[in-house]
């Protein structure tokens, strides 16, 4: 029996799994219907059948689960085995048949692309049909001759470009320690001369790039060294062929002046030593532009003076300086966050320089959890985007607003040291730090002592009460919980649940499950509603130490209401405008005196950095100068105020933010500023004649 990717997906996840593997979890994770799930399953069980291995487990109200027998036993089988059938998904097929055509040094023709995929004749004619629309994506061609059969065409520029995108479709997982890793069933499937690498090359290269982290006093996040493994080894291949990169001349000169291009001249004459292959000058400069376009976890943590690390600096500066005016929060560790933030923003400038594509499998759900926040980073990039000359795409801003949410949460936060945790994440500092966060967040008493990568702690004795890592690694006898970087409520109930009972601290609630939970209520009474009876149980189990009643992130049209809007012909002064702004604010004892005075000596101390559009101001202050509820109060100005003799300081709108912490208020801050955005808004605002036009205005956000 064949398993495909999915199915392998699910096996790796009951491989993983400490306790019961919710269905729910699988449909949420894999977005697909329990249906699905269950005809995954049957695959599953077929091929555990024909290894003589027990099927997987289903328990009523609990999930799934593994016999232990077959969690020892499938990582031998797998070693164990000459070929794994696996089926490709069509994404895959075409990735690998880019991959092919890219490194292999003999022609192939239909029938070679048939047995390397394993599908029909018909369904590789379309996937070739699919792939020459996909490939003019790149400015590329693939076309057949009779002599050297399929060819793909263009720069060769391009072609590294499309060969990096197939790796991420082919590999999205480019490690190859586990058994049940993407490359080490690739290996498995194909015999010898379908083999494009072999584990050993990897390896070579590996270790070749490892070894240049000394050069650069940095270290690589384990991601990326797999990645850049992998990467220059095909590279490499394209190599052999006599392929070579052309670069720019001027580009030359800027690439020779990094110590990267050190590196890489490091690493590509210890590569020729290992596999005999010559690099010319700009294939080190082509491996320098990677090298600089990678993340890292800086050892030394110091910040370059070259002009290019300057002007970064001042771009991070700007990012940070535009995010607290937008989102109307004050960083207390503001320059430890520029710090950390430019560690990032250095490589994501030479991917988006050179074309380099990221692949984030985390953007979709930050754009989801935090619409808000990342729709706020969208806005502040442009600095960034001015000064490389491209648009910067969403999966390098999501990467952005996971640096901005974890510095967020972070400020404040004291966990109470009551037990010990350890992080190993493989993906970077970024995804680490929001990692942690979201862990104490669900974990108010514990300490997390340390976020570190799969190398650390390998060679790192630890002592720790339990360890959180986003990947499988080695036991180190205390217990280990594996989970996605960014947790759905179904995966923290679950974790929550898992700590607990392998802690021995869950008490009375120790192995409960919402399932189990909701058939006991069904069996006293009528559920109307059972999703929603579900989503509330789960909410209500799964909440960590709330302070106060919990409060959802209210709409502007609930904090802009009529009774909080005024209009006024004209002040005298800009003091006066911030006053009579607060007013209502004051009246309904939102806030104190002591907020109105701060925000007036705030712009006698900052200047008006308020001002975030033309004609529009957000003036604020910190939660605890006087903020007792949240709230925010409009007035309208027929003839200007003037905040400065400086051009664009002329304000007709202000409202007035009260904001109880760094979040509560940002949806409502996201619509207002969305709203202003629009000329038209302003357009409307200069002619305005009653507070029932500004509702109307408000309502339609």
């Amino acid at each position: 029996m064949s398993l495909d990717q999915r199915s392998t997906f699910i096996l790796t996840q009951l491989l993983h799994a400490r306790s019961y593997l919710p269905i729910q979890e699988l449909t949420q994770k894999l977005n697909v219907s329990r249906r699905t799930v269950y005809n995954d399953l049957e695959k599953i069980n077929s091929w555990l059948e024909e290894q003589g291995l027990k099927a997987v487990y289903k328990v009523r109200s609990q999930g799934l689960i593994l016999d232990e027998r077959a969690k020892e036993e499938i990582p031998t089988k797998l070693r164990s085995l000459k070929s794994w059938h696996y089926e490709y998904s069509a994404q895959e097929r075409k990735a690998w048949v880019v991959i092919y055509l890219l490194t292999r040094l003999e022609p192939l023709f239909l029938e070679h692309l048939m047995d390397r995929t394993g599908v029909s004749r018909n369904t590789t004619i379309d996937d070739i049909k699919c792939l020459k629309d996909e490939l003019n994506n790149f400015h590329l061609a693939l076309e057949f001759e009779r002599k050297d059969g399929y060819t793909i065409s263009g720069d060769e520029t391009d072609k590294r470009k499309a060969l990096v995108y197939y790796l991420s479709q082919a590999l999205p997982q480019q490690n190859w320690e586990t058994e049940l890793s993407p490359i080490r069933i690739f290996l498995r499937t194909k015999r010898d001369n379908g083999r494009i690498f072999t584990i050993e090359e990897l390896q070579k290269v590996y270790d070749v790039i490892s070894e240049s982290e000394k050069v650069l006093k940095i270290q690589y996040t384990d991601d990326v060294l797999h990645s850049l493994s992998l990467r220059f080894l095909l590279f490499m291949k394209r190599v052999a062929k006599g392929k070579f990169i052309k670069v720019h001349p001027l580009e030359k000169q800027v690439l020779k002046g990094t110590k990267e291009y050190e590196a890489a001249k490091v690493m590509s004459f210890k590569l020729e030593q290992a596999f005999g292959v010559h690099y010319p000058d700009e294939e080190v400069l082509y491996l320098t532009t990677h090298i600089l376009s990678s993340k890292i976890n800086y050892a030394n943590g110091e910040i370059e003076s070259r002009k290019e690390s300057q002007e970064l600096t001042h771009i991070v500066t700007s990012m940070v300086n535009d995010f607290q005016k937008y989102a109307c929060v004050v960083f207390e560790e503001k320059e430890l966050l520029e710090k950390n933030l430019f560690f990032h923003i250095k490589p994501a400038f030479y991917r988006i320089k050179y074309g380099l594509e990221v692949e984030n499998n985390i953007a979709e759900s930050i754009k989801t959890s935090y619409p808000e926040l990342f729709l706020l980073t969208r806005k502040v990039v442009h600095y960034l985007e001015r000064y490389v000359g491209k648009s910067v795409n969403d999966n390098e801003v999501a990467f952005i607003t996971m640096h901005f949410v974890g510095w967020m949460r972070r400020e404040g936060t004291i966990p109470t040291k009551r037990k010990k945790a350890l992080i190993v994440c493989a993906n970077g500092v970024g995804t680490s730090q929001f990692l942690k966060n979201q862990l104490e967040g669900l974990f108010p008493a514990v300490d997390i002592i340390k976020t570190c990568s799969i190398r650390e702690y390998e060679k790192t004795p630890v002592e720790v009460d339990f360890i959180i890592s986003t990947t499988s690694i080695p036991e180190k006898n205390v217990p280990i919980f594996i989970v996605n970087p960014i947790l759905t409520e179904t995966e923290k109930e679950r974790l929550l649940k898992s700590v607990h009972v392998a802690l021995d601290e869950l008490g009375a609630m120790k192995g409960y499950s919402i399932e189990g939970l909701m058939d006991v209520i069904k069996r006293h009474g009528n559920v109307d509603d059972e999703k929603a009876l579900y989503q509330d149980l789960r909410r209500f189990f799964t909440q960590p130490t709330p302070i106060g009643p919990k409060q959802e992130k209210p709409d502007l049209n609930q904090l802009l209401t009529e009774d909080m809007i005024q209009l006024r012909e004209q002040v005298t002064h800009w003091q006066e405008a911030i006053q009579l702004a607060a007013k209502p604010l004051l009246l309904k004892g939102m806030v104190t005196e002591s907020y109105v005075k701060k925000m007036i000596k705030n712009i006698e101390k900052f200047g008006p950095y308020m001002i975030i559009a033309p004609h529009f101001a957000i003036p604020h202050a910190k939660p605890e100068d006087g903020v007792r509820q949240l709230g925010m109060s409009l007035l309208w100005l027929k003839k200007p105020v003037t905040f400065s003799s400086q051009k664009g300081h002329d304000v007709h709108v202000i409202v007035v933010l009260a904001s109880v912490d760094s979040n509560k208020h940002l949806k409502a801050l996201s619509q207002l500023t969305h709203l202003m955005s629009k000329k038209e808004t302003m357009e409307t605002l200069m002619t305005v004649h009653s507070k029932q036009t500004v509702m109307q205005m408000i309502d339609a956000t």
